[in-house]
């Protein structure tokens, strides 16, 4: 163990005493805060790797545009017949409107991707709180030495 893992560990500790002390079930163990730590650095992994994926296909999408309007622009300087000029006018608005599409279709892709994503962590979490919950209302078996003793106090508390 190293020193940056006990510092780690330390803090651990202190933010589990924290939620143990605003009452969240199961705030006992370093276990539960260093799985919901894992889980949202997976979730912040995945919106980095949509994000980077979203880039490069833009970056990819506006070079391909950037040589196509070079050579629409060429194109346009070549005219000699006004059928021509109307032509590469036609292919620039083109490249236009389809480099505006593949921006719309990347955006509207990293927006769903990122909705998934949140959807995934929000149903995670909540399963993880339902058990816990389920956990700490749950009644005690019969061999937990915990419950004679409850048990007995009640019925005391009824006869008072």
């Amino acid at each position: 163990m190293t020193a940056n893992d006990g510092i780690n560990m330390m803090g651990l500790e202190r933010l589990n005493a924290l939620f143990a002390w605003w009452g969240a079930p199961n705030a006992n163990g370093a276990v539960n805060i260093e799985g919901q730590i894992k889980h949202f650095e997976a979730f912040a992994s995945d919106l980095q790797k949509t994000c980077s994926d979203a880039y490069s296909r833009q970056t990819q999408a506006l070079i391909t545009a950037n040589e196509r309007f070079a050579r629409s622009l060429q194109q346009l300087m070549s005219c000699r017949a006004p059928q021509d000029f109307v032509a590469a006018e036609s292919n620039i608005l083109a490249n236009l409107f389809e480099e505006a599409s593949l921006r719309a279709a990347t955006w509207a892709e990293v927006t769903r991707n990122v909705g998934d994503r949140c959807a995934a962590l929000v149903r995670q979490t909540t399963a993880e709180i339902r058990e816990q919950a389920h956990e700490a209302t749950a009644p005690k078996s019969a061999s937990d030495p915990e419950q004679p003793v409850a048990r007995k106090i009640d019925k005391q508390q009824a006869r008072a």
